[in-house]
């Protein structure tokens, strides 16, 4: 105590002044207001302090205090679902195998995985794996065999909201059929069959027609097909009519004998006779073709995973070697809005559009290749998954860390601004990478000394959490490991006071049972930008405890007396004087241990 009160004494000519007291190394980096996304529907308005000094008059409940170098970071997120395979050795195998033996591939693959046959998981690679066999493709799901198989891959399409004939031909165009019937069955009914089933259970409850007619009018459109047309088209070119006696009228009156309550409107019947007159249905090229090479199509801009609800995307941009007048692609999926919706490459090789998303939650965007020459070209995926998701699922980043209860916590946390989203994930990596190299005492420092401060560390930060969160939060065993170790070594004059401090009743940082929070939402979030896009089909989820009755509002009126209201200068000012107490006591250790000092 006499050295502490000389370096006191001396005031600024104290070596204590400029490290520890006129540069603390506890500073304010950052401070902003985010969102905390507790769900795709729920969200919270909390604050985050790295940063620049708060308003005077904003005041806080101090819910965490997280050392840097305990907390982790994540400025990703994972992808709703992968479009394409990776390629590896395994797959590449498989591929291989599979062009000459469908069964044997199958077999291999699970067994270099090291699980058992999963026909979920077959079917999507089987989808998503653009240079699989067309034709053995074809072969295999057609057998009866492949039942599940089929059902799973004809789900991985997402035809909800997509017109029969139209998610006809985007499902033929990704196989070859044989004309050779099994046991007396042609593989195509085989295959039809199981489309009109699966069609129909994604759109059973947006038509007014039964699962019996759904079959009837798959297969009068390839019957259609193939009166126009002589069969299936799976070479490219000008399209060749072969009975052009099939009239728009012929084709309503023949199907009206199975549907003679006209459950299927004329209009639907008569767009679907233009639609195969005008192009015939298409399966996928033999891969021993020997017609004029395919054409890659690529992607100038990348197809969005995720779309921001009531907000267009960016434009995606498909790109061709050169024009194509015989060449377009449609654009379909379910709650899905296109501008536009059919691109035409007659007079350009690129060609762009915009999707904007009508409703919350997962979708699946369709693409169809028309045309005389839709055939020639390869490179794009049949359907692909997007997730229309509200705008505080923009500019997030996440974190987790075990809190002063040593509960692991994990938070998303949305930001309005991008560029501020940008500058907290670019601090916060470097802090955090950096932090774990720093270490308390110097790089010079005896083990004693190290062990000092690491023990001198854990004590005054534990008394900041305290502190700012109150020690209500704190439970009432004793606090475990190390730090348990360090009270009881170098604080035992005090055991009892600390003690009790940690011997109330036990909360955890998402709010207690007894804690009572708004059912509000964010009071802010529909006022401004996209979220006021929201307002009118929200179906968000207040985030409140379980004993909540409270109705809406800021909950302040009834906030626990034992919560304690912070102001940003207060904060800043506990945060910078409790790291200095740690530098301060380590300047009073001797330069040198001995056995009395150790002991203690």
């Amino acid at each position: 105590m006499e050295r502490l009160d000389e370096m006191l004494g001396r005031g600024s000519k104290s070596p204590v002044w400029p490290s520890a007291i006129d540069d603390p190394p506890r500073k304010l980096l950052l401070a902003a207001p985010v969102l905390q996304v507790v769900n795709s529907d729920t969200i919270q308005t909390p604050f985050l302090e790295l940063t620049k000094p708060n308003p005077s008059d904003r005041k806080f409940v101090v819910k965490n205090v997280v050392l840097l170098r305990n907390l982790r970071f994540s400025g990703e997120r994972e992808e709703p679902q992968s479009r394409n395979v990776p390629r590896n050795a395994l797959t590449q195998s498989f591929v291989e195998q599979f062009a000459n033996d469908a069964d044997q591939a199958i077999v291999s693959l699970f067994s270099g995985l090291g699980q058992p046959d999963d026909p979920l998981a077959l079917a999507r690679l089987l989808f998503r794996t653009p240079e699989i066999d067309r034709a053995q493709l074809g072969d295999y799901l057609s057998r009866r065999t492949s039942r599940v198989v089929l059902k799973h891959y004809l789900d991985v399409f997402g035809f909800t909201g997509v017109r029969v004939d139209k998610a006809l031909r985007i499902f033929l165009q990704t196989i070859n059929i044989s004309t050779r019937p099994i046991q007396g069955v042609s593989p195509l009914d085989i295959l039809l069959d199981s489309f009109a089933s699966r069609w129909y259970d994604a759109n059973g409850k947006q038509i007014a027609y039964d699962k019996d007619l759904a079959f009837r009018f798959s297969r009068a459109i390839v019957q259609l097909n193939e009166v126009l047309h002589g069969g299936l088209s799976q070479e490219p070119g000008s399209t060749r009519y072969i009975g052009r006696n099939v009239t728009a009228r012929d084709f309503l009156d023949a199907f009206r004998r199975h549907d003679p309550r006209g459950l299927l409107s004329d209009d639907t019947l008569s767009d679907v006779y233009e639609s195969v007159y005008r192009e015939p249905l298409s399966q996928a090229r033999c891969p021993s073709s020997n017609g004029p090479a395919e054409i890659t199509v690529t992607f100038k801009r990348a197809l969005p995973s995720r779309l921001t609800y009531k907000v267009q995307s960016e434009p995606v941009v498909i790109r061709i070697p050169q024009p194509d007048p015989n060449f377009t692609i449609e654009l379909f999926g379910h709650n899905l809005a296109f501008e536009p919706p059919v691109l035409s490459f007659s007079k350009s090789s690129e060609a762009s559009f915009r999707v904007t998303g009508t409703l919350f939650g997962p979708t699946t965007m369709l693409i169809l290749r028309s045309g005389a020459n839709a055939l020639l070209y390869a490179g794009l995926p049949p359907s692909c998954p997007i997730s229309v998701e509200r705008a505080f699922m923009r500019n997030t980043f996440q974190v987790a860390f075990l809190n002063h209860s040593n509960i692991l916590r994990r938070y998303m946390f949305s930001f309005a601004d991008p560029l501020v989203r940008h500058e907290w994930a670019t601090s916060l990596k470097r802090l955090t990478d950096a932090s774990i190299n720093i270490t308390s005492a110097g790089p010079n420092a005896s083990p004693f000394q190290a062990r000092f401060a690491r023990a001198v560390g854990d004590i005054v930060f534990r008394v900041l959490q305290e502190t700012l969160i109150g020690p209500e939060a704190f439970t009432a065993q004793r606090p475990p490991g190390k730090l348990n170790n360090v009270l009881r070594r170098l604080n035992s004059t005090n055991h009892s006071h600390h003690d009790s401090q940690f011997s109330l009743s036990s909360r955890d940082i998402t709010g207690s049972v007894d804690l009572v929070r708004s059912k509000s939402k964010s009071k802010v979030y529909h006022h401004y930008g996209p979220g006021k896009l929201e307002a009118e089909n929200s179906r968000m989820v207040p985030y409140h405890s379980r004993s909540s009755s409270e109705e809406d509002g800021d909950g302040s009126d009834s906030r626990r007396a034992e919560e304690r209201l912070w102001s940003g200068k207060d904060l800043e000012m506990f945060c910078k004087q409790n790291s200095s107490i740690a530098q301060v006591v380590e300047l009073l250790l001797p330069t040198t241990s001995n056995q009395p000092i150790q002991s203690q």
